[in-house]
């Protein structure tokens, strides 16, 4: 074999090698702007809203008063016991599922409406319902179905169950394994339900702006979809793409050592 056909050898070897590579600017998060995070500068958090309560959302919610007798027929059977345990899905089925028109059906208490209020509002309008009934009343109200569900490119897909009122998408993406280096930064879809409607939202992560979205703080019931970039066809056309990149390593050696003893 002569030098120039080593030569050329070694190129397409050196090309099918590379042929696949995923340029670093699509790995990069929360870079693009041209001017990267503004670190040690405090920022003002103006995006972080309240849950507030939808229909068919579900509540965990305990009523103490100073006599342990008396408060107990404002409480689901066992939800005092249910209460010490530090999974939430232990005891949903005995909280207060709330119905297609945003209303709960407590003991004594009845049907009252909390669509679209907050916790501490739910509370509030539980305390003035029980200052007739309990002296100096205390109410616990819970989110016990805050679930989000993450799909596409990242490494662990799934629906994970939050555990308190506030999680953000940047740490749920974590959760689920980080993006794979197939995943489009830039389009990261939010699927959310509110009121009854159904909204979609692109959220670009690879830019510095994405803390400041109003999805950066996630709701219950969110999906979050990881797009895919153009470099993933190529990887999954065939099974061939499988060992691509070891067939292109060894004609580049092989070209490469017959050259130098040529």
């Amino acid at each position: 074999m002569n030098t120039y056909n080593c030569r050329v050898l070694l190129f397409l070897g050196v090309l099918m090698l590379f042929q696949s590579c995923i340029p670093y600017e699509k790995l990069v998060n929360f870079e693009k702007e041209g001017t990267g995070l503004p670190f040690d500068v405090p920022e003002n958090i103006t995006n972080a809203e309240e849950l507030t309560i939808q229909a068919y959302d579900v509540l965990s919610i305990i009523i103490h008063g100073q006599d342990v007798e008396t408060a107990a027929p404002f409480n689901l059977s066992t939800q005092e016991d249910l209460s010490q345990q530090n999974d939430p899905n232990l005891y949903q089925l005995q909280g207060y599922l709330v119905n297609r028109n945003g209303e709960i059906d407590l003991p004594i208490l009845g049907k009252l409406s909390v669509k679209s209020m907050t916790k501490e509002e739910v509370k509030s309008l539980l305390l003035g319902k029980l200052k007739k009934y309990l002296k100096n009343p205390v109410v616990n109200v819970r989110l016990l179905n805050f679930r989000v569900t993450v799909s596409g490119e990242v490494n662990f897909p799934g629906t994970f169950n939050i555990y308190n009122d506030r999680i953000t998408l940047a740490e749920i993406l974590t959760m689920a394994g980080d993006l794979t280096p197939y995943a489009d930064r830039t389009h990261v879809m939010v699927e959310r339900e509110k009121d009854g409607k159904r909204t979609y939202s692109k959220v670009d992560i690879s830019s510095n702006q994405f803390f400041k979205s109003k999805y950066f703080y996630l709701k219950q019931n969110d999906f979050i979809y990881v797009r895919p970039i153009e470099e993933k066809r190529g990887a999954v056309a065939d099974n061939s793409n499988k060992i691509l990149p070891f067939v292109s390593a060894f004609v580049s050696i092989a070209a490469l050592l017959i050259s130098v003893f040529k």
